[in-house]
């Protein structure tokens, strides 16, 4: 269905994934830098400035048992706005789900000013966590960085543009991706055989529907197709017009994305005086309506792309939740709940929100034989106890993955409502997944994989580490600290993950005018030693390290050790964590280590079929980050408390 991977970045506050989750005193905590983040498929977003902003984060320690107490403050109700009765009955299934109180605040009509208010009234009731709409980023600054201050852990919904570009470090932004909307939607059109194409667009000027066309054109061009932008009024006659004048100049375009009912109304109405009929033109559009559904199931629009609210006002809940009883942090700084598409296959379908659910996961390694998957189950149990779904989980009893592949089809033979699995090897597991889905099991993969587009089979998401991101966003943190010259030490070139790592890491080092350079290590810890040690005897400039697990931070210990380095002297981050690794990180001597969030990547997979399942709710993007997720010393008290159970 999609084109080779690429990247869409996105730009996060420095030090904001572990801002709140903090377990260390109080302390200032400045914001100078940013950090680029990832989602998944495509092109840079600009960010105009870097943001400066001083918070003081109190402790805060998890507590996965407590009753947690939230507030929730919009600047609409289901009251008074219809479209806000589905964000709330996502936040009231949420706070049943996950066993806590949640009061939503709102104005009785649409007031900013009372919004605002609303704010610091939500922060001088002391909740555990508060989510808001930034209505208004100006205007909403000062509260909540009031609440911050507080240490209340913030996460925005449905209205923001992230915690970059709004210029407040709150965690994370829950809402849709207008870029990743029109890119996405681009290539279905092409997949479905658009060639020629066309965005039209009602509001030229306005930065999010600017963003869909162009993703949407970005999609045209990466297939060598021609597209451009069509301008149209909100009249609904004069944009029929214009979009059939521009038809008829241009005979050749058969390929279409409006933004909107706006845009899809008088779209409709060129095709029946055109007298085109389904599959003449390919068309797609944002949002859904009577009218645009109709057109769905008549064949005339291939899809509609929902910014599923129910999914943002659910994740508002859950995501406080994780901060507050595992110290775990959304991985980007924008966590997309859309596009979200409604095609034939899904359009008119109605919530069953008590619909018994039977889940399988299929894994290449068990709880029972290898620790670390312990921590994954957790996420398993939690889930399917919270969600109150039926899970199996399934896993040769030791590595195999020839009986792992046999487990996937075993797996489909039981017709579950849905299968999670690793995909530890896309080419053997192609097969029997592709037996599931073509059996109509929706298939999440979590832990290993790609996502469907690298490795080649069509399933709904991936929830994993982003490796590239990993090593860039570590490359930015390293150079903010006072990092120069870098070197990624290797332990295994050629690895496609590691290899990610060190590409971003470059990357980083690059944008910021800096030299980087990818020293290849052997698995001999005494050789591994030598081999760092001699490099910088010839390099004596080189001060910013950065290791992709135990395997290079373990002899690069043992290097600054004989060296007689000392903390400060040279800036050092690593993949993973270890015992030496954390007691480095406490010593000062290593600035982070990169968390995957495993506990994460098993709870995430029950929660997205089980929404799927139950609500219509579909994973928004190829790749759902879990991580990375930094460990320093704000936040090692947590990971260490935690440890082997949620972390």
């Amino acid at each position: 269905m999609f084109t080779k991977r690429r990247i869409a970045t996105f730009v996060a506050v420095l030090a904001t994934l572990s801002l709140l989750a903090a377990c260390a005193p109080a302390t200032p905590v400045v914001i100078e830098k940013p950090v680029v983040q990832t989602v998944v498929v495509e092109k840079p977003v600009v960010v105009e400035k870097e943001v400066v902003v001083t918070v003081e984060v109190p402790v805060v320690l998890p507590a996965p048992e407590k009753r947690l107490n939230f507030m929730l403050v919009q600047h609409a109700l289901c009251a008074w706005d219809s479209f806000w009765c589905t964000v709330e009955q996502g936040i009231a299934d949420a706070a049943k789900n996950m066993g806590v109180d949640v009061t939503v605040l709102g104005p009785d009509k649409f007031d900013l000013e009372k919004t605002a208010s609303l704010i610091d009234q939500a922060v001088a009731a002391r909740p555990d966590g508060i989510a808001l709409t930034v209505s208004d980023p100006v205007l909403f600054k000062e509260p909540i960085v009031r609440a911050l201050n507080a240490g209340i852990p913030v996460i925005a919904y449905n209205a923001g543009s992230g915690p970059i570009k709004d210029g407040i470090p709150y965690l994370t932004y829950l809402g849709q991706d207008e870029y990743q909307g029109g890119y996405l939607g681009g290539l279905r059109l092409t997949a479905a055989g658009g060639k020629k194409g066309v965005c039209i667009n009602h509001q030229v000027g306005h930065v999010g529907l600017d963003a869909r066309c162009q993703g949407f054109l970005d999609a045209l061009k990466e297939k060598g197709l021609k597209g451009e932008v069509l301008s149209i009024t909100m009249d609904p006659a004069e944009a029929q017009t214009i979009i059939g004048d521009y038809y008829t100049a241009n005979p050749d375009t058969g390929t279409f994305l409006t933004l909107g009912p706006a845009g899809a109304n008088p779209f409709y109405a060129f095709v029946e005086a055109a007298g085109l009929k389904a599959g003449e033109v390919f068309h797609g559009t944002f949002d859904l309506s009577p009218e645009i559904e109709a057109n769905i199931e008549n064949g005339t629009t291939l899809f509609g792309i929902d910014q599923q609210p129910y999914l943002q006002g659910y994740g508002a809940v859950m995501w406080l939740a994780m901060v507050n009883r595992y110290g775990i942090t959304p991985a980007l700084p924008v966590m997309a709940t859309g596009p979200g598409f409604v095609d034939k296959s899904n359009v008119g379908a109605t919530p069953q929100p008590d619909k018994p659910v039977n889940l399988i996961m299929v894994q290449h390694a068990l709880c029972a034989w290898d620790a670390f998957w312990c921590v994954v189950q957790k996420g398993i149990d939690t889930a399917a106890e919270q969600m109150g779904v039926k899970v199996t989980v399934l896993g040769p009893d030791k590595f195999d993955l020839e009986k792992t592949a046999s487990l996937i089809d075993q797996a489909a033979a039981a017709r579950p409502d849905g299968i999670a699995l690793t995909v530890s090897d896309p080419v053997l597991f192609k097969e029997p997944i592709v037996r599931a889905l073509n059996a109509g099991i929706p298939v999440i993969a979590y832990n290993a994989g790609s996502g469907p587009i690298k490795d080649g089979i069509p399933y709904l998401t991936y929830l994993g580490q982003d490796e590239y991101q990993g090593g860039y966003l570590g490359g930015l943190r390293l150079t903010a600290a006072g990092g120069k010259k870098g070197v990624c030490i290797n332990h295994q070139v050629g690895h496609v993950g590691l290899d990610a790592r060190c590409q971003g890491f470059l990357d980083a080092l690059k944008e910021k005018g800096l030299k980087g350079e990818v020293l290849s290590i052997t698995m001999d810890p005494a050789e591994a030693q030598t081999i760092i040690g001699d490099y910088y005897t010839a390099n004596p400039d080189t001060d910013t390290f950065l290791t992709l697990g135990p395997a290079g931070a373990n002899p690069f210990y043992a290097f600054v050790e004989a060296a007689g380095l000392k903390a400060g002297e040279v800036f050092h981050g690593t993949f993973d964590l270890s015992p030496e690794i954390v007691a480095n990180i406490e010593n000062g001597t290593t600035l982070f280590g990169i968390d995957q969030q495993p506990f994460l990547q098993g709870y995430g997979a029950v929660m997205m079929l089980t929404l799927l399942n139950r609500q219509n709710i579909t994973p928004a993007l190829p790749v759902t980050p879990t991580g990375p997720g930094f460990v320093d010393q704000s936040n090692i008290a947590i990971v260490k408390a935690l440890a082997g159970e949620y972390r």
